[in-house]
């Protein structure tokens, strides 16, 4: 058996990264964004991946959650978040990045929380003049974009001033059916995982290189301001944001948070 991980190629994702370390014939990656990798696995056409942590909560009855790992930050994330070039409050118009559910999400819920402010939402279609609008940028297009900018709202900071909670932006999820037919494969997958995030931390400095632009030194000093692990302040955190979400209207029903077996 062929274990499909759906897989997401960003810089934050490098610490999850166990080709770094072995070659694993029976694991194969499918590459996509959040939000392809959230369709790919909604559709059970990867078995396992690090989805948006909103694709989760809209659809849990369709997941598994392996714990004590994330995507999250206290305070700052640096890839997340609201750029302009005037101050949001003159803002009505926010164009949004596709590729993720969980940052959109995020957006709309802290300009109401935080603002308190009823704005146009638009798709991001393109990156071109990009420094003319006011934009919801993620991942490495925020690290890549970012001087382009006056005014930058980092997504998690808002979160953490609003919550004093951490912010978790993606879970690493199993469709639930597969999972019951196969718990020892995804045993062994997530025993990987919490291995391959061990090493790349303890060898970091051998193993980052620059990216682009992008020096080595900002990727370290980013990767290890991020937090990977999923603790009750987490789950926590994650309950508030669906409440927020259902407050909203944004979805229906209240999520219930259920995980593997380890």
């Amino acid at each position: 058996m062929i274990l499909r991980v759906g897989w997401i190629n960003f810089i934050n994702t490098l610490p999850f990264d166990f080709e770094l370390f072995n070659s694993y014939q029976d694991i194969k990656k499918i590459y996509g964004t959040p939000a392809e990798i959230n369709k790919l696995l909604n559709q059970c056409k990867v078995d396992i991946g690090l989805v948006s942590s909103a694709e989760y909560i809209e659809n849990f009855e369709k997941y598994l959650i392996l714990p004590n790992l994330s995507i999250s930050s206290f305070k700052k994330v640096y890839s997340v978040g609201i750029f302009s070039n005037k101050p949001l409050e003159d803002e009505n118009i926010i164009y949004l990045s596709r590729k993720s559910k969980t940052s959109r999400l995020l957006t709309k819920v802290l300009v109401k929380l935080v603002f308190n402010k009823d704005i146009e939402y638009r798709d991001l279609e393109e990156y071109k003049d990009i420094d003319k609008k006011t934009v919801l940028l993620i991942g490495d297009n925020a690290l890549k974009f970012s001087k382009k900018f006056k005014y930058i709202y980092d997504l998690s900071e808002l979160w953490y001033r609003k919550t004093n909670l951490p912010f978790v932006f993606a879970l690493w999820c199993v469709n639930r059916e597969f999972y019951e037919k196969n718990k020892k494969e995804i045993l062994f997958f997530y025993k990987l995982l919490k291995e391959t995030k061990e090493k790349f931390f303890k060898d970091i400095n051998t193993l980052i290189k620059p990216i682009g632009n992008i020096p080595k030194e900002y990727i370290k000093f980013y990767l290890k301001n991020l937090d990977y692990g999923l603790t009750d302040k987490h789950i926590k955190s994650l309950k508030l944001f669906s409440e927020y979400l259902l407050q909203l209207g944004i979805i229906k029903d209240k999520p219930e948070f259920s995980f593997i077996e380890v």
